[in-house]
């Protein structure tokens, strides 16, 4: 079993909140998002670090207008720059930064466990206020490391069957990854694996139900695995939204995960259709920068604001 490398429930003063951006299917507009929700926050005056996670297609530096960077996360892996703050690279955007994952060799798609586990302690302690990371597609455990690390993990989707089917695949896998550390962590690993051997005995259809199972069996156990759980804080953005119904399906997908595992996934709401996102994006310069005010820049403001209250009053 992995070590848990979660930072905790709270967050420590003067140590930055982490947003991961994730989700299942590529093509879902990840990399827009981050960016853009990058901008907000350093148009609020704060000190945001976007890192640049998907090693295997890092783009945020085209989406952002800036030359591929000689320093990148590669350079941490190799050992050629001992901290990421040697490698931050200024965006032309005032407080905002940029850890890039460009350059980097394919052996380096998938770091290894202490690669990671060095990356992740470094995050946390970085000088700045937010940390978005964008992360790859799919659902390795790096990703899904990197997904529950986040004080503030946000899946993306959009209202197609495709992506509908795999975001629910990544947020089982996100939300099973986390629970078995938390069954290793309370020392209850081969109580659960029984439980799940002969599941249908003790009617587990869920880990909801395996949960309340084992807080029965080792009360002591069930509660941290219950305050473990209970600490995570995963957010949902439905992205390229074109008919009202879209709208609800955040609400759907929350509904689903608190009754089957009992977590609350918040719903941050939905991004509608805009044809000047891929304008922005060909012309390099996120809307949150070239257009402030259009519906598409607001509404990520709004979602970046709402993830900075938040975290504030974790921290207080």
């Amino acid at each position: 079993m992995t070590e848990d490398p979660s930072p905790g429930q709270g967050l420590p003063p003067k140590l930055p909140s982490i947003w991961a951006v994730g989700g299942g299917k590529g093509g879902v507009g990840k990399s827009v998002i981050a960016t853009n929700l990058g901008v907000a926050v350093a148009r609020m005056g704060l000190h945001c670090v976007l890192v640049d996670a998907d090693l295997g297609g890092a783009n945020l530096h085209t989406m952002l207008g800036v030359s591929a960077p000689k320093a990148s996360l590669a350079s941490i892996f190799n050992h050629e720059s001992a901290s990421l703050s040697d490698i931050l690279t200024p965006t032309g955007v005032p407080n905002l930064h940029l850890i890039s994952g460009a350059q980097a060799l394919l052996d380096m798609a998938n770091p290894k466990h202490t690669q990671k586990l060095k990356l992740i302690r470094q995050l946390i302690s970085m000088d700045a206020d937010v940390i978005v990371l964008d992360l790859s597609a799919g659902s390795s455990f790096n990703v899904l490391d990197f997904f529950n690390t986040a004080h503030d993990p946000i899946m993306v989707v959009v209202p197609t069957p495709t992506s509908i089917e795999n975001a629910y695949h990544f947020l089982n896998a996100a939300l099973h990854r986390r629970f078995m550390q938390a069954v290793a962590k309370a020392e209850v690993t081969e109580l659960a694996r029984k439980a799940l051997a002969d599941k249908n005995a003790h009617g587990l259809r869920s880990p909801r139900e395996l949960l309340r199972y084992l807080c029965q069996e080792h009360p002591d156990a069930g509660s941290t695995i219950g305050s473990i759980m209970a600490s995570l804080r995963p957010k949902l953005i439905v992205n390229q939204v074109r008919r009202e119904e879209d709208m609800q399906l955040g609400d759907q997908i929350g509904d689903a995960c608190r009754d089957f595992y009992g977590v609350r996934l918040e719903n941050l709401g939905g991004l509608r259709n805009d044809d000047r996102v891929i304008s922005s994006i060909l012309a390099r310069k996120p809307l949150q920068s070239s257009q402030p005010g259009c519906q598409f820049s607001t509404t990520i403001e709004g979602m970046a604001m709402r993830l900075v209250n938040h975290d504030r009053e974790g921290a207080a």
